[in-house]
């Protein structure tokens, strides 16, 4: 489980890196939307089909549900990173069992809402409804003539159109984004007496801040160890 965690937390610094790319460069988001689902595809993209990625979603819905029968109030969120560890764990060869991909599930959703709700909190930075759609757009737009198998596959498989991945499924990295590119700045203003200030130490940075902020509020949480 821990060699889990650590790759989580290595994938948390890589999305937050692939975020801070700035709209204007076309060839560096459509390198950021090729891993929108937590860079869960990467090399192995090219021996699964959009077939492969749809199947694997709607398994992942089925044993979802059949684990967690009943509500809960964060549930749309657990069954969000359910689906990408789900897939994750296929693209990756892991050997996580159910109870750990729910366990990798909460984890990461409390890390996430505790993301957004310090950047706002810590340094007052929120991401408007008009902006979060408009990076959707943008994203939609991207991959109108070519969409990437991993997320047509997705899509299809949560019967979704490619725009309402973008909108729905997928609104937590477009909110993500929007808010990382004005964070960003800031925090490489906040930590200027450190050594290094490149996109994935001050997202690591970041991420630290994140975590302590989340077990000064309570020791329920596991921790996302960092990768040594």
């Amino acid at each position: 489980m821990m060699q889990g965690y650590k790759k989580l937390i290595a994938i948390t610094a890589s999305l937050l890196f692939l975020n801070g790319c700035s709209n204007s460069d076309p060839e560096a988001l459509i390198s950021e939307e090729d891993n929108t689902v937590e860079l869960i595809f990467g090399e192995q993209e090219v021996s699964f089909t959009a077939e492969h990625y749809a199947t694997m979603t709607q398994e992942a819905l089925n044993l979802f549900h059949e684990e967690l029968p009943v509500y809960r109030d964060d549930q749309e969120q657990l069954e969000r990173w359910f689906i990408r560890y789900y897939i994750q764990k296929h693209e990756y060869n892991e050997s996580w069992s159910t109870d750990e991909m729910i366990l990798l599930a909460s984890e990461r959703s409390k890390y996430e809402t505790q993301w957004r709700n310090y950047a706002e909190a810590r340094y007052e930075i929120t991401a408007s409804e008009e902006a979060i759609e408009a990076q959707a757009e943008y994203n939609i737009e991207l991959y109108e003539s070519s969409t990437p198998a991993s997320v047509q596959g997705m899509a299809d498989g949560l019967n979704l159109t490619i725009e309402e991945f973008f909108k729905e499924f997928d609104k937590d990295h477009v909110e993500r984004t929007v808010i990382w590119e004005q964070l960003f700045p800031i925090l490489q203003q906040e930590y200027a007496d450190e050594e290094n200030k490149d996109t994935v130490s001050v997202a690591r940075r970041y991420s630290e801040e994140v975590i302590h902020s989340i077990q000064s509020n309570g020791p329920d949480f596991h921790s996302i160890p960092f990768a040594e």
